[in-house]
């Protein structure tokens, strides 16, 4: 990936890229042999995207490179996506925080631990069960540090 993240670069040491007649790009042995078709189109948020290629002069070298209006992907923390979470499955935290935060105070001599305890956890099992694996996924991703 180049440092700013718009194109690829693929070098190969014992074979070459040339331009098949589909207009895909191959990659072929040193002995001519085809190993691999690159497509040069690609399906994707319901359009098709062809990407630029270039191959280097000695053809060892390819680089492909996104139209210009194609969005950029970008980096969502854990976090992010532990919040965009909470607030898809909102009642199911809040049922669960609240159930918790009641069971919580059971324990009358450590109302100062239980309670906020019992909400923390109540809200995580209520969240994990109206959000399933995508919620389980986003706060075990924050809870380890994992981007």
């Amino acid at each position: 990936m180049s440092p700013i993240g718009d194109a690829v670069t693929a070098t190969v040491e014992n074979g070459r890229f040339q331009l098949a007649d589909t207009g895909a790009v191959l990659l072929a042995t040193s002995d001519g042999a085809p190993v691999l078709e690159v497509p040069r189109r690609y399906a994707a948020d319901g359009r098709e995207i062809t990407l630029a290629h270039h191959i280097g002069a000695d053809g060892r070298t390819l680089t492909l490179t996104p139209p210009a209006d194609v969005a950029r992907a970008q980096d969502i923390s854990s976090y992010d996506r532990l919040v965009e979470q909470i607030n898809r499955n909102l009642p199911g935290v809040v049922g669960g925080a609240i159930l918790g935060g009641l069971l919580g105070a059971c324990l009358f001599l450590i109302w100062g631990v239980s309670i906020p305890l019992g909400v923390l956890i109540g809200g995580a099992v209520g969240g994990s069960i109206m959000g399933g694996p995508e919620f389980v996924a986003a706060l075990h991703a924050f809870v380890t540090g994992l981007p």
